[in-house]
This record gives structure tokens, sequence and C-alpha cells, in this order.
């Protein structure tokens, strides 16, 4: 069961943003995770810091999704927006493919720290498939990459994105090292 998001720091957004308990866990190697939050803020232009994205690169299994890799596709990006287009998405599945995984996420900043999706990036996302994973960082990727320390993590659920409510046990950041 769904039910509508309530914040009172408005996104660009005209339709009610849905939440919804994640289907499976997002498990991200810790390297790429921080790979990812250098490449966000890397993302500027003459009139200062801009919105970025990334695409996470790995597998999904029945009940989960694994992310090996990442890649920075070619964007369009200014202070409040960031659009790739189908090539940039096409190369970024080709490389993918080539060590045999798909695009199974994006990640991208948002300027504040409101980081819900608005309409525009409920669009954005092109060919959207069942259970894929959408992550949205503050602050131009200044913020936490965490769920559980205000990164909106998204979930494509019976043909529409939704704002996961249990991000923080949906998303897990696996260390390179396990302590036993």
């Amino acid at each position: 069961m769904t039910r509508e998001c309530e914040v009172e720091t408005p996104v660009h957004r005209r339709t009610p943003l849905p939440r919804a308990a994640g289907r499976g866990r997002i498990l991200v190697a810790a390297a790429v995770a921080t790979e990812t939050l250098a490449a966000l803020r890397s993302f500027s232009g003459d009139d200062g810091r801009h919105e970025g994205i990334a695409l996470w690169i790995g597998r999904r299994t029945d009940a989960d999704t694994v992310v090996c890799s990442m890649v920075v596709p070619e964007a369009e990006h200014t202070w409040g927006s960031v659009r790739i287009g189908h090539a940039a998405v096409g190369r970024a599945a080709r490389a993918a493919r080539r060590m045999g995984m798909v695009v199974v996420s994006q990640v991208h900043s948002h300027p504040g720290r409101d980081t819900r999706h608005s309409d525009g990036d409920d669009k954005m996302i092109l060919l959207p498939y069942e259970g894929m994973f959408s992550l949205v960082v503050a602050d131009y990727g200044n913020g936490s990459i965490f769920p559980s320390e205000g990164a909106g993590l998204h979930q494509f659920q019976d043909g529409r994105w939704v704002a996961v409510d249990d991000g923080a046990d949906v998303m897990v950041v696996v260390p390179p090292a396990l302590v036993s």
C-alpha cells in the first residue's frame, strides 16, 4: 500500500509522489559510492555548481540489485537540471554489457536538501524497469549518499516511481573488507 509523500519544502512536482516499502535491496560497493559522490561534486559551469548524474552498473538477482561499478555519462547540466540523451545511455549500456552487467540505477544530485524525485526526474530515466532504483543526493553531491542521512531512494514499482519508505534498510553500502 502506498501513501502520499508529506514534505514541507516543495520540489518541482505537480503530481503526488507515492511512498512505499522497497522491494528487494540494492547492495553498493563502498568504492562505487565514494566515486559516485566525487563524480556528482565535479559537475559545474561558468555559473557555479551544477546538478550531476552517474549510472550504476551491476546485476540483478531475484530479490537484490548488486552495484559493482559506475559510469558518468555525457550530460547536459545546469545549476537546476541534468539530462542525458539516448546515445549516452546506449554507450553506458554497451559498456555494462561488455562486462556481463546492466545499468541498474541512476544517481543524480539536487541543488538543495530536497531529495524527492521531481516530475522531471520521473520522466528523465530512459526505459525504467520494474524494480529499478534511483537515488537523489542533496546539495550537488555534498549531501550523504545514505538514505538514513537524507539521500532520496526511489524505486520503479507497478509502472511508476515511488519514494522508498525504508531506504535505510533497502540500500546497503558494502565495505571493502568485512570484520568477522
